[in-house]
């Protein structure tokens, strides 16, 4: 089956209703950050590009995320940010922006992170040391027919919905979770849409959350 061309994931991105998802329990979520999901193509796959922060950064330290952070005043708006902040973490040049995903409240902040999704190209990434500590190329076509996707089932006053969980480097490797593995699953259902076929169903055995370390704990 072909991959979608970036010209008809666009479409799809910039015609579909986003999610408008309430501040969650406890925050204000009133800080937004925009972030940048960079696809790059090749003839049998679309590779998605994500980053480890470096342990000693203030906010998400260690976590795995897309490039992305606070706007500066001279960004014009927030997919500005998230190119600017590409750039400046990835050294991504000539980006083309596609469309944007659903703005996500962050859990562990009062963080809202707004995606956007652009096209890369294939130039080397020169990360920045003070901020990224290891890059993850993820094959999205390797997730997208695999068997299941790994799920926290995450308590809320009307039950346990699954919440995405991405092992980025193999099964003793970190994780992506939270509002950052949330923004990449909306991402993966639009290609499978156009792709023609289903996501592969949760798995909710593997993993639960430890309130106490912000993070999933293995079960």
């Amino acid at each position: 089956m072909s991959l979608p061309s970036p010209a008809l994931l666009a479409t799809a991105l910039n015609r579909r209703d986003l999610m408008d998802i309430p501040a969650l329990p406890g925050r204000r979520n009133h800080r937004k950050a925009g972030i940048l999901l960079p696809l790059r193509w090749s003839d049998d796959t679309i590779t998605c590009i994500a980053t480890q922060r470096t342990a000693h950064l203030r906010d998400h330290a260690g976590e795995v995320v897309f490039p992305g952070g606070k706007p500066e005043p001279t960004d014009p708006d927030l997919t500005a940010t998230a190119l600017r902040e590409a750039r400046e973490e990835l050294g991504i040049e000539n980006a083309q922006v596609l469309g944007p995903l659903s703005a996500i409240p962050l859990f562990t902040s009062d963080f809202r992170l707004v995606p956007t999704v652009a096209r890369i190209d294939h130039a080397p990434l020169v990360p920045d040391p003070g901020e990224v500590a290891r890059v993850f190329p993820l094959n999205l076509d390797h997730i997208l027919h695999g068997d299941r996707i790994l799920a926290i089932a995450w308590p809320t006053s009307t039950g346990y919905p699954p919440s995405p969980v991405f092992e980025v480097d193999g099964p003793d490797g970190p994780l992506m979770y939270g509002g950052t593995a949330i923004s990449f699953f909306e991402l993966l259902q639009v290609l499978a849409q156009l792709l023609g076929h289903d996501l592969p169903p949760f798995d909710t055995t593997r993993w639960t959350w430890s309130m106490t370390a912000m993070a999933p704990a293995r079960l």
